[in-house]
C-alpha cells in the first residue's frame, strides 16, 4: 500500500502517445501494487494493452477501455459508455481497491463536456491519501494543474528536412531521444519496451546509471517474455570538479562495451539505452561514439535513449526528439522517491 499518493498530470499539445503512465503500471507491478488504466482517448495500441493485461500483468494491471471500445483512433467518444467507464474509475478511487489509477487520455472527454471538470477537481480533492491518481492526455485545464502534485508536459521537437527525408527508413527502425527535465522519461521506455515485447518484439533494456538493484523494472521484467534487462551502473552521479570516480568511469566503459555487443548482436528489434544522455552528459561515454552507433546499427532495429541533457549530435541523428518539461515535481516539497513510482 502507498503512504503518500500523489496526483499526478501528464499532458502537453502534442497528440503523441505518452507510455510513462504504461511504464510506471510495470514498475508498480514490480513492487507488488495494482494499478487501474482507464482508457477515454482511442488509440492504435488498443489490442497490446489487452493482451498485455490478459497473459502477463492481470495480478497487478487491469485496463478498461468500456468508454472506447468499438471506437477507431481519433474518433468520437459515447457519452454513456463514457460516463460509465468515468463512474467505475472514481469509485475504484474512493474505494482505494487499487494503488495507482490512471484515467488515460481524460481530457478528451472533458473537452467534449461528458465529464465535468468539477467532477475531476473533486476527485483530486476526496482522493484517498493512498492512492495515486495519474491524469494523462493533451490540452489538461489549468484548474487541474493548478492542484496536481507533479505535472509533466510532452513535447515532439521538430525534425530537420534532412531527417524527413529518412522518415520511410525510421519508421522501420526509429531512433528515439527521450529527454528534459520532467518526470517519465524512463517510464515511458518502460511502457513502449513492455508493449513491443507482448506484440512479439523481443526486447532489451540497458541502464547506464542504475546500480544492480531490485528496482520495480527489474522485478517486474521477470515475469515478463521478450524482455532481457540489464543495470551496468553505480547509481546516483554527483557534480565532481575534479572527474567522477573511477567506479564510475569503468561502469560506463562497460556498459558501452554490452551496449555495442547487444545492438549488433542481431538478437532485438528493439533496445533502451536508459540514462545513456545522461552518461553523456557527465563525460563518461563519448557523444561521437553514440552518433557513430546510430548511424551503424542494424536498419530495423528500433532505439530508445533516455536522460535529461541529450547531447545536440545525439538529438541531430535522431528520427524523433521528445522532451519531458517539469512543470511541478514533488521533489521540490521535499517528498523524496517513492517505492513502486520511482524505483
Amino acid at each position: 500500500m502507498l503512504e503518500n499518493g500523489l496526483v499526478q498530470v501528464y499532458t502537453g499539445k502534442s497528440r503523441k502517445y505518452n507510455y510513462a503512465p504504461i511504464g510506471l503500471s510495470l514498475r508498480a507491478a514490480g513492487q507488488g501494487f495494482r494499478t487501474l488504466i482507464t482508457c477515454f482517448m482511442p488509440h492504435e495500441l488498443m489490442d497490446d494493452e489487452i493482451q498485455m493485461i490478459s497473459h502477463y500483468l492481470k495480478a497487478y494491471l487491469d485496463v478498461d477501455h468500456t468508454a472506447i471500445k468499438g471506437v477507431k483512433a481519433r474518433g468520437t467518444l459515447d457519452r454513456d459508455k463514457t460516463l460509465n467507464a468515468f463512474r467505475k474509475a472514481r469509485q475504484a478511487v474512493l474505494a482505494a481497491s487499487y494503488d495507482i489509477v490512471i484515467l488515460n487520455g481524460i481530457n478528451q472527454a472533458l473537452t467534449l463536456g461528458i465529464i465535468a471538470l468539477d467532477d475531476i477537481l473533486r476527485l483530486m480533492r476526496d482522493k484517498p491519501s493512498n492512492v495515486e491518481l495519474i491524469l494523462t492526455g493533451p490540452g489538461v485545464p489549468e484548474a487541474v494543474i493548478q492542484k496536481a502534485d507533479l505535472v509533466t508536459e510532452l513535447e515532439v521537437h521538430p525534425i530537420s528536412d534532412d531527417q524527413r527525408e529518412s522518415e520511410d527508413h525510421a519508421s522501420q527502425g526509429s531512433i528515439e531521444v527521450v529527454t528534459g527535465n520532467g518526470k517519465g522519461k524512463t517510464t515511458y521506455c518502460l511502457g513502449r519496451t513492455l508493449l513491443a515485447a507482448c506484440s512479439g518484439i523481443r526486447c532489451a533494456f540497458l541502464q547506464f546509471i542504475k546500480s544492480p538493484q531490485p528496482y520495480g523494472e527489474v522485478k517486474a521484467i521477470e515475469m515478463l517474455p521478450n524482455i532481457d534487462i540489464k543495470t551496468m551502473g553505480e547509481g546516483f552521479i554527483g557534480h565532481h570538479p575534479h572527474g567522477h570516480k573511477k567506479r564510475h568511469v569503468e561502469a560506463a566503459r562497460r556498459a558501452w562495451e554490452k551496449c555495442l555487443r547487444e545492438v549488433f548482436s542481431l538478437k532485438y528489434g528493439l533496445i533502451v539505452l536508459d540514462e545513456l544522455n545522461t552518461a553523456t552528459f557527465h563525460g563518461l561515454v563519448n557523444p561521437g561514439r553514440v552518433r557513430e552507433l546510430l548511424f551503424l546499427k542494424p536498419k530495423d532495429l528500433q532505439l530508445l535513449l533516455s536522460g535529461r541533457n541529450a547531447h545536440a549530435e545525439v538529438m541531430a541523428a535522431a528520427s524523433t526528439v521528445i522532451e519531458m518539461k517539469e512543470v511541478k515535481h514533488p521533489y521540490n516539497k521535499g517528498i523524496k522517491a517513492r517505492k513502486g513510482i520511482e524505483f
